[in-house]
């Protein structure tokens, strides 16, 4: 069984030989991995960092075995962020949805960006739902505010 060093180490060289496939030299791997982590020196990741460093460089185009899953949860970069998450919410409920997993707003979902679920999303289809739900319950509010004037002005 190894120890937890000897797995350290095992994601140290790991960490390394994937910066080297994609072709980074000293000073551009220290740059990203500041970028990554906030630390230069990978003696300064911690473990889940450490992993997740790895797992990035797989994902760049490394050919590397991890000896970890890969970090759990849609965090990436190309995930949709929590002020978007808040808003497709808030937009559903104003439609009369019961929030993130109404099947009404997967069917929009689906018509919207062709993704089968709302957490599939991108970053930027989340864009693209937000500002079609937006426009929808606009235009909703707009005819409900027409439906109660008739065209001579009588209350209906």
């Amino acid at each position: 069984m190894k120890t937890t060093t000897d797995r350290r180490r095992l994601l140290l060289g790991l960490a390394h030989k994937g910066a080297a496939q994609l072709g980074m030299d000293e000073e551009n791997r220290r740059a990203a991995q500041a970028a990554f982590a906030g630390h230069e020196s990978l003696k300064d990741f911690s473990d889940q960092q450490l992993i997740a460093w790895c797992w990035e460089l797989k994902r760049r185009g490394a050919d590397i075995g991890i000896p970890a899953p890969p970090p759990k949860g849609g965090a990436g970069w190309g995930r949709p962020t929590d002020t978007q998450w808040a808003e497709i919410e808030r937009l559903a409920l104003r439609m009369g949805w019961s929030g993130l997993d109404d099947g009404a707003l997967r069917g929009f979902v689906r018509r919207t960006c062709d993704v089968a679920d709302v957490r599939f999303l991108t970053r930027g289809q989340a864009t693209a739902v937000i500002s079609g739900l937006r426009r929808w319950v606009a235009q909703r509010e707009r005819s409900a505010g027409q439906r109660a004037v008739d065209r001579r002005g009588c209350t209906v």
